[in-house]
């Protein structure tokens, strides 16, 4: 899946060879249509990469600028080395998310669950709005427990949230099928059960805090997606028409949203991380739970926040992330079609995606990956988790990283979970 040599210099090639290269792509169409055979020959036509004619000059500039922070490049001897000099590289690349700081918790109210105590909050971390977040915490006397961030997944279900992980009385049916299909159960509860304190937020563009883009006059609505504005305004709120109606316009609206986050010199997953690293702070600060035992964990856009988020804050010491582990090289001939909300400017002249995660060592990583999942490349996965295995063995404890391999779809059911959960078990 790679492109013919002459339009892909490597890594140590001259300037001008750079510039052939990305000649090569940009009069890639025009040789075409001389007659010629266009530099996407190279590709048999059911594997042409998704950007045809461009992505030779795309591999020829990721070949000539590598992750300049490798945590496998020899000239990194010592762990602490290297993470101090790849860990601010990652915040500057988010946009440096601020330090450590009180969150302030406001407490709507408490629901008995079988279990657990409900708390509904809100969390007040200027100057971003508050966040809507919601803490499980097991029944038995008081006592510090560990914690677990729990994130959710992205799934194009943008009306749900929290709602994802934690299942409420008289939720519609079409929510608890979803939830069914994707996790079997509402895990975050399970989580709890077990004697965790759980804590799940709406990330920024889900739940509460979702795009309205229904609420906007129909001559404002962009013309791609008049037809679901009309549907979400005739349909009764929550239902399964209106539900499609407004996924269908956030989805469509996600382009112009990280446009207008671009605009403000942020970026989309920095955002994300801002809001993970605050929730890590809330956690911290409870006196019900053991700030030196915090886990995370998430699955597909959970997952890739999880990378983050442990990449970042050294205060997460076992995390677990399924389906969104992957090498980002690998990504580009035919698995781009991802949300906006995972592209970070910048960060692979800096590091790849194994690189963040490794930035956790010596905390415990689990990466769990799915075989059948095919928004990556199973080469992809499987070099991602032989990078982080070599990252551990270099940094001296191999025992504290697990990539496993299962025969899925993209999901993260019951049986993954407990082992998830029973790495959490062992590491907390």
């Amino acid at each position: 899946m790679e492109s013919h040599p002459s339009a892909a210099p490597g890594p140590g090639c001259t300037r001008r060879e750079l510039l052939a290269a990305l000649g090569a792509g940009m009069l890639a169409p025009h040789l075409g249509r001389a007659g010629s055979a266009p530099a996407t020959t190279a590709f048999p036509m059911n594997e042409l990469p998704d950007l045809a004619n461009l992505h030779p000059l795309l591999t020829g500039l990721m070949r000539a600028h590598p992750p300049r922070l490798s945590c496998l490049d020899p000239r990194w001897e010592r762990l602490a080395d290297w993470q101090a000099a790849a860990r601010p590289a990652l915040l500057a690349r988010l946009g440096a998310p601020p330090a450590p700081a009180r969150v302030e918790a406001e407490l709507l109210r408490r629901e008995p669950r079988d279990g657990f105590t409900l708390e509904v909050l809100r969390l007040h971390a200027p100057p971003a709005p508050p966040i809507p977040a919601w803490v499980l915490v097991p029944d038995g006397p008081p006592r510090r427990r560990p914690a677990v961030h729990a994130l959710h997944c992205h799934s194009g279900r943008y009306t749900w949230g929290h709602e994802k992980l934690v299942s409420h009385p008289g939720e519609p049916d079409h929510l608890t099928r979803f939830r069914e299909g994707t996790y079997g159960r509402p895990w975050a509860e399970a989580l709890a059960r077990r004697g965790y304190v759980v804590l799940v937020i709406d990330a920024l563009y889900f739940g509460e805090r979702r795009l309205r883009a229904e609420e906007l006059p129909a001559d404002r609505v962009q013309s791609e997606v008049r037809e679901a504005h009309g549907a979400a305004r005739a349909a009764n709120p929550g239902s399964p028409a209106w539900t499609t109606a407004v996924d269908r316009m956030a989805s469509f609206y996600e382009h112009l949203t990280a446009k207008a986050i671009t605009a403000t010199g942020f970026n989309w997953p920095g955002l994300l991380a801002w809001d993970d690293l605050r929730a890590v702070d809330h956690l911290v600060s409870r006196p019900d739970v053991d700030p030196a035992r915090i886990g995370c964990l998430g699955l597909s856009g959970g997952g890739f926040r999880t990378a983050l988020a442990i990449g970042c804050d050294p205060r997460i010491r076992a995390a677990c992330v399924t389906g969104w582990m992957t090498e980002f090289s690998r990504q580009l001939p035919r698995h781009l079609r991802h949300t906006w909300m995972i592209y970070v400017p910048g960060l692979y002249r800096e590091l790849d995606l194994p690189d963040v995660a490794a930035l956790h060592a010596p905390g415990a990583l689990l990466v769990q990956q799915c075989r059948r999942d095919h928004l990556f490349p199973a080469a992809g996965m499987e070099a991602a988790v032989a990078k982080l295995a070599a990252a551990y063995a270099k940094a001296g404890v191999p025992e504290r990283f697990r990539g496993s391999f299962h025969d899925l779809p993209h999901s993260f059911p019951p049986a993954l979970q407990e082992e998830a959960f029973a790495w959490l078990d062992r590491w907390l």
